[in-house]
């Protein structure tokens, strides 16, 4: 996660605009923070965009730039919208098709909502805002008390929260707490990623999360919930938007991330075994993949 996009719409809210800028377009990389690509696009490059009390700001990238970036993180409106053009509702779906991660800024989500990226989706939006937004898009779950959401890869809420969270799911605590730190703002609050409705499946879920260093096979998890292997990958999938496998695998690196940030006498073998790898290889084949890195290279730069 190292190229960020901002896209910015008609009309801007100068606030979440700032965050995205202080966090991923301010150098920190003194301070163990990684350097990111960065750029400000819209669909009219170039053509001033007012925001509040008088500012204008003028991107200078156009929707190709978003085919290249990791993340693009949406600039909320001064009003939520209800339709958006047809080429960032292009772009946008071909950015989320290909991985990216996108990040919603409160009303922001109305510019996804509105690209029809987030159906059967929970999504933070100020209170005041819930309302208007399941009234416009009906498959669209809003949660006006949570901070954020992390639903990868579409993540909403308060920007400074909803950033923050990114970077440490993405760099590591001490990364996300530099930043922190360099804006006067508190640590990123983790939250748990909201429950979808299947429980069957949301009990599943729960179970594998502590019992990571079994075996956690198709075979063995369809037998635990009761189901063929076919219904629970459907089921699955639809609860949480992606495999069986990927979601364990996922589950697996992000726990051995946590257990090398917080015990720095901990030996990758051991990790590995703790997770659930059968060999410290595997972990270090998933980690280089996830992180860009090697375990021992993350903790150096990350563990405290």
């Amino acid at each position: 996660m190292r190229n960020v996009v901002v896209l910015m719409s008609d009309t801007v809210r100068p606030f979440e605009l700032a965050v995205y800028c202080e966090v991923f377009g301010t150098d920190r990389t003194d301070a163990g923070v990684p350097a990111f690509e960065f750029a400000i696009a819209s669909a009219r490059p170039g053509v001033p965009v007012p925001t509040f009390g008088g500012l204008t700001v003028t991107p200078a990238a156009g929707l190709a730039r978003l085919a290249e970036a990791d993340v693009i993180a949406l600039a909320p409106p001064a009003e939520p919208v209800r339709t958006v053009d047809a080429a960032v509702t292009a772009a946008l779906r071909a950015a989320s098709t290909r991985g990216a991660r996108l990040v919603a800024a409160w009303s922001a989500a109305f510019t996804l909502a509105s690209a029809g990226l987030l159906d059967d989706r929970t999504v933070v939006v100020p209170p005041v805002l819930a309302d208007q937004l399941t009234d416009w898009f009906p498959r669209v779950r809003a949660d006006p008390s949570a901070r954020y959401v992390d639903d990868d890869p579409i993540f909403t809420g308060a920007a400074i929260d909803v950033c923050l969270h990114l970077i440490r799911r993405e760099h590591g605590r001490a990364a996300a707490d530099a930043v922190a730190q360099g804006m006067l703002a508190g640590p990123p609050r983790p939250l748990s990623p909201p429950r979808r409705p299947d429980d069957d499946i949301a009990a599943l879920l729960d179970w594998a999360a502590v019992n990571l260093h079994e075996d956690l096979s198709v075979e063995v998890m369809a037998r635990r919930a009761l189901l063929s292997t076919r219904s629970l990958g459907r089921r699955f999938r639809a609860a949480t938007g992606t495999t069986p496998y990927a979601w364990v695998l996922e589950q697996r690196v992000s726990l051995a991330r946590q257990l090398l940030e917080s015990q720095p006498d901990l030996g990758v073998e051991e990790a590995a075994g703790r997770v659930g790898f059968s060999s410290a290889a595997l972990l270090r084949q998933h980690f280089q993949r996830r992180f860009g890195c090697s375990p021992t290279k993350y903790r150096e730069r990350f563990a405290p």
